[in-house]
């Protein structure tokens, strides 16, 4: 993903680990997923 432009550009994937939400549910706490950042995309 380093470049944005051309014909064959990936679009950005959601994060699987938190299912495109960018937080996850630790116990009784909700933390931003470690993996995205809290984007929700990888």
């Amino acid at each position: 993903m380093a470049n944005d432009k051309g014909p064959n550009v990936k679009k950005k994937q959601k994060c699987k680990n938190c299912e495109g939400n960018g937080l996850l549910k630790k116990g009784d706490k909700v933390v931003k997923c470690q993996r995205c950042g809290g984007t929700g995309l990888r």
